[in-house]
């Protein structure tokens, strides 16, 4: 049996939806539903039944559920009893990441908290919010941090941290010449250099864009990011302008090689979530880690 198999399987019955696990787990919908019936194939059983609006679990599917919830969990502990040094068992967390703190949070804290406990070791993953967050749901991750509030019952989520959504531009004179005011009509005739689908600056970046009264359809996209620092670079090297976080763009603006254009009376802000399985016992690692994290973001935002 195949894990990817039970990843989407896992997948449908967490969004109910075929088309949401796609999109969260970044495959295609014929490829989610071919791993759904080669699953029931090997098991000779119906796991899912398809309604008018969702998908729900057969009763085989109930009872195959919580097994395929073991089946991660067990991966997941195989990969901590990889983890060793010199012959001596490390603790290892896996963690997933999003790309602003993952950039730009993280290897900062690493480093803080192995002067702390440096007998712990991680597994860290990167990927969009919403990649943590479906890595979290499906037990892959014991830790996830990201920019989306799951909603979901099952998963305890809390801020860490506040940031905010800027717009940057290449530092031009013609940039320059707007004097910190982008008018809008000149929004739309620009190109834009945007994070991917799923990615929770995107998110924010959208609101805004709807904020502004701007069309997201019709406006001109030069590239699609799956990072924030390749967006930061892509603007400072004249490819366009962007809407970004200004954690992840203070170097550039620190060395004034891009412009910063904020808009009165639009929430840019955006907040950056600790979050992890209510149903999932935690290890002792994890919890130093999530003790420790929070610490860290006191002393270093001196918001939670």
């Amino acid at each position: 049996m195949r894990l990817e198999y039970v990843r989407s399987f896992i997948g449908v019955v967490n969004y109910k939806s075929f088309s949401l696990a796609a999109k969260y787990l970044y495959l295609s919908q014929p490829t989610i539903s071919t791993h759904i019936k080669q699953l029931e194939a090997e098991l000779g059983v119906q796991l899912l039944v398809r309604s008018t609006k969702d998908v729900l679990l057969s009763e085989e599917g109930k009872v195959f559920y919580p097994y395929a919830l073991q089946l991660l969990e067990t991966e997941n502990q195989a990969l901590k009893q990889l983890c060793r040094s010199e012959n001596e068992m490390n603790q290892m967390v896996n963690v997933a990441v999003s790309s602003v703190p993952g950039h730009y949070m993280f290897p900062q804290f690493l480093a803080y908290f192995r002067t702390k406990n440096p007998d712990i070791c991680f597994r860290i993953s990167e990927g969009d919010s919403g990649d943590v967050l479906q890595k979290v749901l499906d037990y892959e991750v014991e830790i996830g941090i990201g920019g989306l509030d799951s909603g979901s019952e099952k998963i305890h989520t809390e801020m860490l941290f506040e940031d905010e959504i800027i717009l940057i531009t290449p530092n031009t004179a013609k940039y320059r010449n707007l004097n910190g005011k982008f008018p809008v009509e000149q929004m739309r005739k620009e190109w834009f250099i945007t994070r991917e689908l799923g990615s929770g600056t995107k998110n924010v970046s959208e609101n805004i864009e709807q904020a502004l009264k701007l069309d997201t359809t019709s406006l001109h996209v030069a590239a699609q990011f799956e990072s924030s620092e390749m967006v930061r670079r892509a603007v400072e090297a004249g490819a366009g302008i962007a809407f970004i976080s200004k954690t992840a763009a203070k170097e550039s603006l620190d060395k004034q090689k891009v412009l910063e254009f904020s808009f009165g009376g639009v929430n840019t802000k955006r907040k950056m979530y600790l979050m992890y399985h209510k149903e999932r016992r935690l290890g002792e690692a994890a919890e130093q880690m999530i003790g420790t994290l929070k610490d860290y973001c006191v002393e270093k935002y001196s918001i939670i």
